[in-house]
This record gives structure tokens, C-alpha cells and sequence, in this order.
């Protein structure tokens, strides 16, 4: 017991210091770090600001996505930390006003936390105490997550599968269902926090009870395992079901996110040391270095060599005939290895890259864990927990082995500082807006001119939409940073959106807003009153035609030294869809009349020979099984000159369809033989118009010659059951 308490307090100290050394910095004023100015980290930051300050209810916020709102767990405010504060706020107990050093705090103590239970779990196995509290603090630097740090908050928290790892190993000793209690307690803080924990531990659980029944210690017929089942996984899960479901009114989110096979490991971002100065030979001899981010978890130099010897050793089993799959004498860390096995392969996203993608049409809402790379971050701390207990034990065997091993641990840590020495430079950021509570500097002069109650909503400029998995307008100049400032300091929700799986009828209605209007605004009918809007306009001067025009039909109210401020009247959005519909009409009455000028309109197809009742315009338009390549338009434009800007533009229908906007296209434009331009592209970066279930797609493009062969082509693999419908074609001059 002495010495457990010497390894508890060595863990702390060295953590502690740890931490302080690394972030000190950002620990002297932690309420007024921001982690990360932008992105994903100011998002989860100002979600949970808004929520605890401005948002009616616990599990809704209405930050952004404006008139419609979002569930808090989809604005990633860290649910289980935000939450609580606005609930002890609503009893007296206010510590809202601390709320991001809260935040932060949690965050730096969760490399804390993870690195004591690290260090229970290596003394359970009788591990020294010296030796497993440097280990622990050692594994916790090196773990991928502290990469998360930098903006996904929510899986920054390092300490939930070392604790779960620890308590399963304390419920396989002792069967008790005061650990059943309080795995499932760790379960449903963990899912609240974000559901690729929960489905972490789904791997951990599944291997875990299919040893226990292998092996015999409970019967298929014993009922207490069904009960301690329930209580670790399955009512943690309905709870969390629950908060979610019954605060969830949306039913038309994405059933497909973009990115299973982008945001995934590979065998070189686990195992091979990419970036590290002692590897690099790795970069010379011209390996890859260039992964996306979320792919890199690598294991650690030290584990690594482990792992080798370990598989070694497994092929040594196998010649003479023994448990090749033993590998520890502990069987419990081994159906953990084996589950963190089962883990690594699917962030390798094995076995769908195998040509068994379509087994993602029957996993439900498992498709909805895009990242796949994550799943590696099991078999990180498995791996390295299985590799400094088998380093240990060969300390006994010599002199020899010991210096091995304290050297195992000296490149541990100095794998730890590569690790943490990248990220944490980064994360001291200030905002010096929303630290000036008393607006007194120039940016926040506006907080005295302008009455929120005088408006409904800001409306940011340059408009930006991230959430559908439909269609990406990323955020342009400081529109991000400056309309949260805004919603923060006036309590005014946002248009804006920077979400999570957001409804796709919604995002469409928002983002008819800076389209070139040619039907009224559905999203007009939705909003609560007849408010006007305040425009936020950032001073970059980087607005769209559509934008631009929606700001010539507002009326200024403050200009200051990064945005202005703009009153639009809620009626003036007809005023703007009824031009817009005039326009519209002007520009199509001589291509269907056929009275177009040919040196402006070079071609126009309405399709009408192929006769259909889901026309545009007319009787006919161009039908097709979308899963194939489509090709609408083959044209050869001779009556335009080198250098004249054009356009290609078509309607699509049904463009609230889940997936139809990431459907790619091929546009080429040859000269004769020879290909002059090729453009790849998914269709959702094109859209200029919406008009009932049709959407307008624009692709300009520059002459190259006097005889350029125009083609266009279509397809998405991933809606293999949709038909295709396009009409009223144009290539034309740009007006």
C-alpha cells in the first residue's frame, strides 16, 4: 500500500508538472485563453457561452441556424460540462462567468486524470510504482488526443478509456454491481460527452463479455450477465437516447456524412514516426508524410519495436501449435488487445476499402462516426499498457535489461514532448473583444449603439454553412469569429451555421438567402416576427453578386473597424425575390421563344423530345440513372471568341435529395483533340438559384478557342436507386 501511495503521488507530480510545463502559459489565465480563435474550437466555445447565457432550455441552443435552432449535442458545447453550469445557474450557483476556464482547465486536468488511471491500471499487474508512474505520464503525452486540443474539445478529454479499461478490470475481479454502476455512470458521461466514446467502448464491451462467457465465468443462461450488460451499456445508452431524441424535432439529417474513407488511419500514421527527427530517413527516402491530420496516432517509437517483438513471438506460437492469440498471461488484457485490434482496423476503414462499402446501408447510425481514424486511439493505449508491463518484467532478467528498459521510459517521454510540442504553442489565443466585458475598445462600440430587442437575428456576410454533409460554404474573412462575438455580447442567434448534421431542409432554406433569388423566400414564412434582420457585413469586401445585393437593399446603422452593421427589413426579402423573379423571367422569355441572340446564348437544350411530366419548363427534360455518368451537353460553341467568359447552367431536381449536391461532374473543353480545360468537382460549389425542388448549377469557364467542344458529364455512386433529372441546359456569355 506504501508503495502505491508513493506511485499515486509521483504520477501527480510528474503530471502536474507536466502539464505546467507545456501549459503554463495557458493555465496563469485560463479564462481568457482560447484554445483555438477559430474553426471548430471557437464553434464549441461560443455554443456553449450562448447556451449558458442566452439559450431557454438545457438541451436546445439557438446560437446559430437561425430560425431553427439546434440540439446542443450537434453544436458540440460540451454538453456535460456546459449543461450542468446553466443548471446551477438556475438554482443560484453561478459560475457561468468562469465557464471557459472551466472548459480549459477540464481539458489540460484530463492528461491529468487519464495518466492516474493509466497508473492504476499497470498496478494492478504488480507493475513498480516508480516505473508505472513515469509510463502513465509518458503514455498520456504521446495520446493522439491531445492533437484535439486545438478544436475538437469534446474528445480533448483524455481519461475515458483508461478509466473504463480500469474498472472493467476491477468488475472482471470482483462481479460487482457497484462496478456495473459505475462503468455505466462512466459510459453515459462519456457518450454525453461525444458518441465516438461510446462507440470506443463498444469494442471494449463486446470483447470483453464474449471472453467472459468463452471463458466460462458466467453461463449464457446466468441472467446477471444480461443485468450487468444493461446497466455498463445499454441504459447509458438509452439516457443518452433520450436527451437527444426528445429535444430532436429534425428528421432530415444527413444519413450518409462525408469523409468514411478520408478521415481514416493508415498502417503509416500508427506505426512509423512520421515527422519525428530521429526518422528522418522516413521523409528522405521519399515515404509519405502528408496525411490528412485526423489520420496521425502514432503508438510511439518504443511501442512500436513492442509490437514487433510481440508479433514475432505470435509467429513462434503459431509454428508450435500453442494460443497464438495468448498475449499477456492476463486474459482480460487480452480480449482488450484484441478488441483495440478489431478497433484498428476499422479506422484503417477495413473492411469497407475492400469493396464491402455497401455494408454501410445496414449500420444505422454507426455511419454517422465519419472519422474513422479515431478508432485507432484504443489500440494506442492497449498497445503501449501491454508493452511497458512486458519491458518491466524484463527488468528482473539482468542489469543488462534494466538499462533497457529506463531507457524504454527516456524515449517515452521524449516521444511525449514531440507530441505535445507541436500542439501546445498553438493553443494561447486571446480574443480581445470578448475579454473587454466593458466594451471600451473600438471593435465593441457598437454594444452601446445597438438594441438587440430592435432585431430577430444577425445575418453574417460572407455567409457561411457548414453541417448539411450537403453543401460546404466555409467561412470567408472573420464572418465566424465576428458574428459569434456578436451573438455573445447581444444574444441574438445567428443565420450563420457552423454545426453538426443539420437538418438539410433547413440549410437549404438559410442558403436561399445568398442565392440569386427566383421564387420567394421560404425561409420568410419560418421567421417568428416581423423583426428586421441585422446584417453583419465583414469589412473584407469579399461578398458574392447575391450578397452584394442584399446589402444594397439594407440600410446602414454602424460602420466600424472589422464589420458594419445593416438594417434589413423582413418585408424587403420579397421586395429582392420579386426582382429577382423579374430578372429571371427577362433572361428566359427570348431562349423559350427562341428570339435569344446567338452571340450571347451559344446553346440551350429544354430537352423537350424527351417528354416527361418532371419538367423545369416545357414538356421534356434530360432523364438518367444518376449512380452512372450521365452526359447531358456534347457541344461545339463556334460562335464565341479566345477569352470570352461563359457559363454553363442547368436545373437540377429534387436537390434536397441526401447526397445529390456531392454528386461530381466532368466538365472538358477540347480543342479538336486536345484537352484545353478539365474541371472534377462536386456540383453543391455551383449553385446559384433555388426554385421549388429544382436547383440552378453555374460553371463559368473561359474560351480557349473559336471552336471549343463543350462537355459535361454526371454521376454519384453512392445513390444508386436515384434518376437524374436536368433541364433547360444553357451555354452562354456571361450577362
Amino acid at each position: 500500500m506504501k508503495d502505491f501511495k508513493k506511485g499515486i503521488l509521483l504520477t501527480l507530480v510528474l503530471s502536474f508538472s507536466m502539464v505546467y510545463l507545456f501549459f503554463g502559459p495557458l493555465m496563469k489565465d485560463p479564462n481568457h485563453v482560447y484554445f483555438s480563435p477559430h474553426g471548430d474550437g471557437l464553434k464549441s466555445y461560443a455554443a456553449a457561452i450562448y447556451l449558458v447565457y442566452h439559450d431557454s432550455t438545457l438541451f436546445r441552443t439557438n446560437i446559430q441556424n437561425y430560425p431553427y435552432g439546434e440540439m446542443a449535442f450537434f453544436a458540440d458545447c460540451q454538453p456535460m460540462i456546459s449543461i450542468p453550469i446553466k443548471m446551477m445557474s438556475n438554482v443560484g450557483l453561478d459560475v457561468r462567468p468562469y465557464l471557459i476556464g472551466i472548459t480549459n482547465l477540464g481539458m489540460l486536468l484530463s492528461i491529468v486524470v487519464a495518466a492516474i488511471f493509466l497508473y492504476l491500471l499497470f498496478a494492478e499487474f504488480n507493475v513498480a510504482w516508480w516505473f508505472a508512474a513515469i509510463a502513465s505520464v509518458g503514455i498520456s503525452m504521446l495520446s493522439p488526443q491531445i492533437g484535439r486540443l486545438g478544436g475538437h474539445f469534446s474528445l480533448a478529454h483524455l481519461m475515458w478509456l483508461p478509466m473504463l479499461m480500469w474498472l472493467l478490470l476491477k468488475f472482471d475481479r470482483h462481479k460487482s454491481l457497484v462496478f456495473s454502476v459505475l462503468i455505466g455512470l462512466i459510459t453515459f458521461l462519456a457518450a454525453g460527452m461525444h458518441m465516438y466514446f461510446f462507440a470506443l467502448f463498444g469494442f471494449l464491451f463486446l470483447f470483453y463479455w464474449i471472453y467472459v462467457l468463452a471463458s466460462g465465468q458466467m453461463k449464457v443462461k446466468d441472467y446477471r450477465w444480461v443485468l450487468h450488460l444493461f446497466v455498463q451499456l445499454i441504459i447509458p445508452l438509452i439516457l443518452v437516447q433520450i436527451l437527444t431524441g426528445f429535444n430532436d424535432t429534425v428528421t432530415d439529417r444527413t444519413s450518409h456524412p462525408w469523409g468514411l474513407m478520408t478521415y481514416r488511419a493508415h498502417f503509416a500514421t500508427v506505426f512509423l514516426p512520421l515527422g519525428r527527427p530521429y526518422a528522418a530517413i522516413l521523409q528522405a527516402i521519399g515515404l509519405k508524410q502528408d496525411y490528412e491530420w485526423e489520420a496521425f496516432a502514432f503508438i510511439g517509437f518504443v511501442a512500436l519495436i513492442g509490437f514487433i517483438a510481440g508479433v514475432y513471438q505470435m509467429i513462434v506460437r503459431i509454428t508450435k501449435k500453442q494460443p497464438w492469440w495468448k498475449v499477456s498471461d492476463n486474459n482480460i488484457l487480452t480480449a482488450f488487445f484484441w478488441a483495440s485490434i478489431a478497433s484498428l482496423l476499422l479506422s484503417f476503414s477495413i473492411p469497407f476499402n475492400m469493396g464491402l462499402a455497401f455494408i454501410l446501408d445496414y449500420l444505422g447510425p454507426i455511419k454517422q462516426l465519419r472519422a474513422l481514424a479515431r478508432f485507432s486511439w484504443l489500440f494506442f493505449y492497449v498497445i503501449n499498457v501491454l508493452v511497458f508491463m512486458g519491458i518491466y518484467r524484463l527488468m528482473k532478467r539482468g542489469p543488462f535489461l534494466k538499462v533497457i528498459a529506463v531507457a524504454s521510459l527516456a524515449f517515452l517521454l521524449y516521444d511525449g514532448y514531440l507530441n505535445i510540442r507541436v500542439y501546445a504553442p498553438k493553443l494561447n489565443n486571446r480574443i480581445p473583444e470578448l475579454e473587454d466585458t466593458a466594451n471600451t475598445i473600438p471593435g465593441n462600440a457598437w454594444v452601446a449603439l445597438i438594441n438587440p430587442a430592435d432585431y430577430q437575428a444577425i445575418l453574417p456576410l460572407p455567409y457561411f454553412h457548414i453541417g448539411s454533409e450537403n453543401v460546404w460554404l466555409e467561412p470567408k474573412c472573420e464572418s465566424l469569429l465576428q458574428s459569434v462575438i456578436v451573438s455573445i455580447k447581444s444574444g441574438l442567434p445567428s443565420m450563420g451555421v457552423t454545426l453538426s448534421r443539420t437538418s438539410i431542409s433547413q440549410s437549404y432554406k438559410n442558403l436561399e438567402l445568398i442565392s440569386t433569388p427566383v421564387a420567394p423566400y421560404r425561409v420568410k414564412s419560418d421567421l417568428p416576427n416581423q423583426k428586421p434582420l441585422l446584417v453583419m457585413v465583414d469589412n473584407c469586401n469579399n461578398l458574392t453578386t447575391a450578397e452584394r445585393n442584399m446589402v444594397k437593399h439594407s440600410s446602414p446603422v454602424w460602420q466600424g473597424p472589422k464589420f458594419a452593421f445593416y438594417s434589413l427589413p423582413v418585408a424587403m426579402l420579397d421586395t429582392i425575390a420579386l426582382k429577382g423573379q423579374k430578372a429571371f423571367e427577362r433572361e428566359m422569355r427570348p431562349i423559350y421563344e427562341g428570339t435569344a441572340d446567338s452571340m450571347q446564348v451559344f446553346f440551350y437544350n429544354g430537352f423537350e423530345t424527351a417528354k416527361t411530366d418532371q419538367a423545369f419548363a416545357g414538356e421534356g427534360a434530360f432523364t438518367a440513372p444518376i449512380v452512372n455518368w450521365s452526359h447531358p451537353v456534347e457541344k461545339k460553341i463556334t460562335n464565341g471568341l479566345p477569352g470570352d467568359s461563359c457559363e454553363l447552367t442547368f436545373w437540377i431536381k429534387d436537390y434536397e435529395t441526401d447526397l445529390l449536391a456531392r454528386s461530381v461532374f466532368e466538365f472538358v473543353q477540347k480543342d479538336g483533340n486536345e484537352v484545353k480545360e478539365y474541371k472534377y468537382d462536386q456540383i453543391q460549389r455551383y449553385f446559384v438559384s433555388f426554385n421549388n425542388d429544382w436547383m440552378r448549377i453555374r460553371i463559368p469557364f473561359v474560351l480557349k478557342s473559336a471552336n471549343d467542344l463543350v462537355l459535361l458529364a454526371i454521376r454519384n455512386e453512392e445513390m444508386k436507386d436515384f434518376q437524374l433529372v436536368l433541364d433547360d441546359l444553357i451555354i452562354q456569355k456571361k450577362p
